[in-house]
């Protein structure tokens, strides 16, 4: 093997198609990829599928913390791509990276985040906010009343604040199952 070849392992646990799923399963994954704008369910949803349980249980979260709330989407996303970028986890910082592209996300901004250069991001806001969800999801209990009267001063509500919180715990959530699985990126992250 030369210095330049690259060996990749298998994933620890493989993805489960459709056609070995439960009906549970396909169910999940049917309503994850329409739901995400995916032209079909991705790795991450496909490889929980051996527990529908937990694909269940992570699509709901999707849904409710990154989909809905009154962050839009596409900042959850980019708090996505932070908090993974920062914790190493390459599944999921190229689906969000992805994603991002998907809704329209600051091309400029999403280079600084995937670079993990946040204070590159010219608008405070928008920096602040990054460096909040990336300080929470990797030390939660550092997070000081400065940290959150910072944010107060950009005007997010208590409501928006918890929902940085919650979503930095579901970005920490998706990258180790991520990566316990040592799941691969999609190729069709490489299309959107």
């Amino acid at each position: 093997m030369s210095s330049t070849s690259v060996h990749i392992l298998p994933p620890h646990v493989p993805p489960c198609p459709p056609e070995g799923a439960s009906t549970r399963s396909r169910v999940v994954y049917e309503e994850f990829h329409r739901g995400m704008g995916f032209p079909a369910p991705p790795n991450f949803i496909l490889t929980q599928g051996h527990a529908a349980n937990v694909a269940r249980a992570s699509w709901e979260a999707v849904r409710n913390i990154l989909v809905d709330g009154e962050i839009p989407r596409w900042t959850k996303e980019l708090i996505f791509v932070a908090v993974s970028v920062d914790r190493n986890c390459a599944y999921c910082a190229a689906a969000h990276i992805a994603c991002c592209r998907m809704l329209h996300v600051n091309p400029d901004w999403l280079l600084a985040v995937a670079r993990d250069r946040v204070r590159e991001i010219p608008d405070a806001k928008m920096r602040d906010t990054l460096d909040f969800a990336v300080k929470a999801a990797r030390e939660p209990q550092k997070l000081t009343p400065r940290d959150y009267a910072g944010l107060r001063a950009h005007g997010l509500s208590t409501q928006e604040i918890v929902e940085v919180i919650g979503m930095a715990a579901f970005a920490v959530y998706a990258n180790i199952i991520a990566d316990a699985t040592a799941m691969r990126a999609d190729t069709m992250f490489d299309e959107l």
